[in-house]
């Protein structure tokens, strides 16, 4: 077990860039992960490629890791970018992604730009069990502020990402009764179609793409007070709650 004491050393480095880095997140195929809850939680299912422990914290659940090494908080406060970081980081690989076509319920994000509406919209798609589908334009999966808010929901749903082409050939083959979140939309039917259903969310301030405005029905949340809409976060949390199966 090697000891990193300096913010030059080339692991150091590499985690760093993996946490700022999109495109070389994509070329590593790995994600930065920070926490020990979290990093408890993926242990029981996932491998790591590295991990760092600080030098005083030895854990108390067991984890398979390529490479085990001890630092400073200096240096974890440096690869995390957080001030108060927890005693330990790893990077784990990228879930791979997959075809969501025999889906049942489709949570489609279009442009959803914040990070941690990002984690909180896939925390809780993965608890009322969605498959997720993000449109090019989105924060990325594997941004530092999505993947906390998650708290690894990331790792554990059925998702993919694409473009509109991507998208537009996934719920043809999925055959998706396909629903729009807008503010102009009419009450969620408590009647929903036998066939599988997709909800698109998109960005707060620019909305939906015209793509799928026009494939969808428009559906709205009732609001009493006269607000101009709901936070994407919490409007998704209460789509996806009406629009799950009448059996659940």
């Amino acid at each position: 077990m090697s000891y990193l004491s300096s913010l030059q050393h080339p692991l150091v480095k590499h985690l760093v860039k993996l946490r700022q880095n999109r495109t070389y997140r994509y070329e590593q195929k790995t994600v930065l992960i920070s926490g020990i809850k979290l990093i408890r939680e993926l242990s029981q299912k996932f491998s790591f490629k590295n991990i760092l422990l600080e030098k005083t914290y030895r854990p108390l659940f067991s984890y398979n890791a390529q490479q085990t090494s001890t630092t400073s908080l200096d240096v974890l406060e440096k690869i995390t970018g957080l001030k108060t970081p927890e005693p330990i980081a790893a990077e784990i690989c990228m879930p791979i992604f997959q075809d969501l076509k025999s889906s049942k319920r489709l949570l489609i994000l279009d442009k959803v730009v914040d990070p941690g509406n990002l984690g909180t919209l896939l925390r809780t798609a993965l608890a009322f069990d969605w498959s997720i589908f993000l449109v090019e334009g989105c924060v990325d999966l594997y941004n530092d502020k999505a993947l906390r808010a998650a708290k690894g929901a990331t790792f554990f749903l059925n998702l993919t990402q694409g473009n509109l082409i991507d998208l537009q050939s996934l719920l043809q083959k999925g055959s998706f009764h396909i629903y729009a979140a807008d503010a102009k939309g009419s009450n969620p039917h408590p009647n929903l179609p036998e066939k599988p259903i997709a909800l698109a969310l998109g960005n707060e301030s620019h909305g939906l793409s015209p793509f799928i405005i026009q494939r969808a029905k428009k559906i709205a949340i009732p609001i009493k007070k006269p607000i101009e809409s709901l936070n994407v976060a919490i409007a998704g949390a209460i789509f996806m709650y009406l629009l799950q199966e009448p059996q659940e």
